[in-house]
């Protein structure tokens, strides 16, 4: 896992240098830059060495032929075996790296006149790199297809473009400017979503987005999706049994690392299911299971450190229990931080706490092993369940009806109910838009991108909003978190449930049977006998600090008084004095999530326009009119 950057900008060429600088978080153990003969292309890349830490897999990896050359940040699942077929099969490798197998594939497909695309969809992993064909001087960016590594692209006036796996590198050529139109798009996700960054000028390239340029064109591909290689609901028979052992074979391929492993553990079924099965499979090899981590709270409420004690105790792990933020100081500076390392807004509260989180694992472990995807792929949370009813009952209830009810039942006093009854009150793509927009100020106009393939084939609620979830926030927001929080401090999260295998399978089985028995019926049938009983019957908590507690504390730790609390955090919004402190008190009263979030939003977005600088540097100074 690393951090890469470059340009073909030929002013910029030095500057990769300082963009390097800026990422050395990302990859501590090695620096390595590389520039072709006619200084059409730069490339660089910082290395965190967990897979073959010799010298002989340092980047920039260049071809045995010396036509094509590799900057590399990712992980693919079974290298090492996939690296030994190209041997037999006469192809020359150099190190056992994930970096040496892209290339090698790259190179072939590039070679023989096939789809890279295609051929990328055949490895299973996170990925985003950058590629250089010396022979044909083109240059090709990819990221992989579920959006775990990500690839942002600033785009100069001139027509050339700089790259780099994070935003905050490119303000080594010069200062950046906001975008403030992506407000309703953030109010609504919680995050800016792909390709949109928040940063005029720069895109994020969308999951799965392959890109050739060559001599000022543009041409793009698409890496299929492993989920949309099945068909949807058509295999309603996978066992839990064979669930089970496409995850276990992931979690093996996620183990083999040259360095120290750690497992992330909860109250819940996913990163216990996962470090369960690592375990296991440690003890197989002879090794000792990996060391464990949980936040803590003080707050039984929020409280995972006891379950996840007693479940390291039955597994037979060695657990830390990391402190979770309690002043507002604190909170306020892990904030800050996080925003720093996501480079635009973000606003879900979690970052605090994967942060801090990251900071004690990274000095324990390079590798980390997390349950992220669970909740998508097996169906979670609690609106798909909201999504389950309105397909089997509310929605054959006539529409009069449904507008009635709705009425009668009044925000107020029952804010949950009236938000279900008034999504169920139209059509279905009514309630799918309702129910996962996050801001509930009507004033906001928050608006939710929805990808149109997602409305295109009529299937049922609970199908689309985790098709939704799984392609657009899944990696807009969780996936997010795991790469800029673990790699600020030098730490991979890897994600075994989003090994490809184990996502077809899960996109195979209908919403219906995820829930049939409640949330996650198949993922808890297929991980229910590596755990012991009393953890699998836990209620789910989440990763969720207590928001309006914080949203009050640091409000006032950066503000103070409540009338300056008010006119920072609602200073865009045309409302009245008594609306905004209406809103507030609802925000922190503990009585009303979804305002909380609505105003922590908000506030987040203050904050981050309050930091940082606000004009474009000399030598950038069109990005935002760039092609």
């Amino acid at each position: 896992m690393c951090g890469i950057a470059g340009t073909t900008e030929s002013i910029h060429h030095k500057s990769v240098v300082a963009m390097l600088r800026a990422l050395a978080h990302r990859g501590p153990d090695h620096t390595g830059i590389w520039t072709d003969a006619d200084r059409k292309i730069t490339l660089g890349c910082v290395r965190l060495a967990t897979t073959d830490p010799s010298n002989g897999a340092d980047q920039p990896l260049i071809s045995s032929d010396g036509r094509f050359v590799l900057a590399f940040n990712g992980y693919i699942a079974g290298h090492r075996r996939l690296i030994a077929e190209l041997a037999h099969q006469g192809q020359i490798v150099s190190s056992q790296n994930d970096a040496e197998l892209v290339l090698a594939v790259m190179a072939r497909s590039i070679i023989k006149g096939t789809s890279p695309a295609c051929a990328l969809a055949k490895l299973s992993g996170q990925y985003a790199f950058a590629l250089w064909d010396n022979l044909q001087g083109s240059l090709w960016l990819a990221r992989d297809p579920l959006g775990i590594k990500p690839l942002y692209v600033f785009s100069h006036s001139t027509g050339q473009i700089s790259f780099a796996s994070e935003m905050t590198a490119f303000s080594e050529l010069g200062t950046l400017t906001r975008d403030q139109a992506i407000k309703p798009h953030y109010l609504a996700h919680l995050f800016v979503p792909a390709p949109k960054t928040g940063v005029l000028g720069v895109t994020q390239l969308p999951p799965g987005m392959l890109l050739r340029m060559q001599n000022g064109k543009t041409v793009s591909d698409l890496i299929a999706h492993p989920a949309k290689s099945v068909k949807h609901g058509g295999d309603q028979k996978v066992s839990p049994e064979r669930l089970r052992s496409a995850v276990r074979q992931s979690v093996a391929d996620a183990m083999d690392a040259d360095c120290a492993i750690g497992t992330l553990v909860s109250g819940g079924l996913d990163s216990a299911g996962v470090a369960a099965l690592a375990c296991d499979i440690a003890r197989e090899r002879g090794q000792s299971p990996p060391v464990a981590f949980v936040m803590g709270f003080d707050d039984p409420a929020y409280d995972e450190s006891v379950a996840a004690t007693n479940l390291c105790q039955y597994l037979g792990q060695s657990l830390h229990v990391v402190k979770a933020p309690a002043s507002s100081d604190e909170i306020h500076q892990e904030l800050c931080d996080a925003l720093d390392h996501v480079g635009g807004p973000f606003a879900n509260p979690s970052i605090v706490l994967l942060n801090r989180l990251s900071q004690t694992v990274s000095a324990h472990a390079k590798v980390c092993l997390s349950g992220d995807g669970g909740d998508e792929l097996f169906g979670g949370y609690p609106r798909y369940r909201a999504g389950r009813l309105y397909d089997s009952f509310w929605r054959h209830v006539p529409k009069p009806v449904r507008h009635l009810t709705t009425k009668l039942c009044g925000y107020e006093k029952h804010h949950k109910a009236h938000r279900f009854l008034a999504g169920a009150s139209e059509g279905g793509d009514h309630a799918l838009v309702l129910w996962n927009n996050r801001c509930v100020i009507a004033e906001c106009n928050a608006l939710l991108s929805v990808p149109e393939t997602l409305t295109r084939f009529g299937l049922p609620v609970s199908d689309t909003m985790m098709m939704f979830d799984r392609d657009v926030t899944l990696p807009g927001n969780q996936l997010v978190m795991s790469d800029r929080c673990g790699m600020a401090f030098g730490l991979e999260y890897r994600l075994p449930i989003l090994g490809h295998d184990v996502v077809r399978l899960a996109a195979s089985v209908p919403a219906a049977r995820h829930l049939m028995r409640g949330p996650k019926t198949l993922w808890r049938q297929a991980i229910s006998s590596d755990l012991p009983q009393w953890h699998v019957r836990n209620p789910k908590m989440g990763f969720n600090p207590p928001v309006a507690m914080w949203l009050s504390g640091v409000a006032r730790y950066r503000w103070g008084s409540d009338d300056d609390i008010l006119d920072a955090i609602f200073e865009e919004l045309a409302i009245s004095r008594d609306v905004k402190d209406a809103y507030w008190q609802r925000a922190i009263s503990g009585k009303d999530l979804d305002m909380a979030r609505s105003v922590w939003a908000l506030m987040v977005w203050k904050i981050w326009q309050e930091r940082g600088g606000s004009s474009i540097g000399s030598d950038i100074g069109n990005a935002a009119d760039a092609p």
